[in-house]
């Protein structure tokens, strides 16, 4: 039970890392697909407003990248010590104080004004994956305390992959939009 709570919690901290990278560092993966209509269509965003939210998602993505690691840290180190000592209580405020970190992840990133829908919906991928990193961590407590059922167990693999496509949809749609404005192909003149 003790190795199962540390080899999960490593993997919760891989998916949260990913998910709260930046999208611009996420080379893509396959040929661009727009799944979205052209942000053109919209006449509310224009290309410079786009450019400008852009910046503003790099920008929050940057400030809150040493706050998440170190609140990753301070969960491994609290799970650690917890295990080690045999004791529930820990373990449970360890991941309530994560939860509260990634809460706070979220109502910043809330705070964040966008206008561009294409932006908006990488903001929007952000605040999914991070919730559900949130609810997939207080699952792992649940069936790593307790003797998991079948359906328990499937329904907890069910989450994962349910967060391991949303965080790959937003590295796919994080590195389009981060081509989009990647600064290395200026038209030729």
């Amino acid at each position: 039970m003790n190795k199962f709570t540390k080899i999960s919690a490593t993997t919760l901290f891989a998916l949260f890392l990913t998910a709260c990278d930046k999208p611009a560092d996420k080379p893509a993966p396959a040929k661009p697909e727009t799944t979205q209509p052209a942000p053109e269509a919209k006449q509310e965003a224009t290309p410079a407003q786009e450019q400008a939210d852009y910046n503003k998602l790099l920008e929050w993505n940057t400030q809150q990248t040493q706050a998440q690691m170190a609140a990753q840290q301070k969960l491994q180190s609290d799970l650690t010590a917890a295990v080690q000592a045999k004791d529930e209580k820990k373990i449970e405020e360890a991941i309530k104080n994560f939860n509260k970190t990634i809460e706070d992840t979220i109502a910043s990133l809330d705070k964040l004004e966008v206008a561009s829908p294409s932006v908006k919906s990488i903001k929007d991928q952000n605040k999914e994956v991070l919730a559900l990193s949130s609810e997939l961590l207080v699952d792992q407590l649940n069936l790593a305390t307790k003797a998991p059922t079948e359906e328990q167990t499937k329904a907890h693999q069910a989450k994962v992959e349910k967060l391991q496509a949303a965080v790959a949809k937003l590295q796919k749609d994080g590195a389009d939009l981060a081509q989009k404005f990647a600064p290395a192909a200026p038209a030729a003149k």
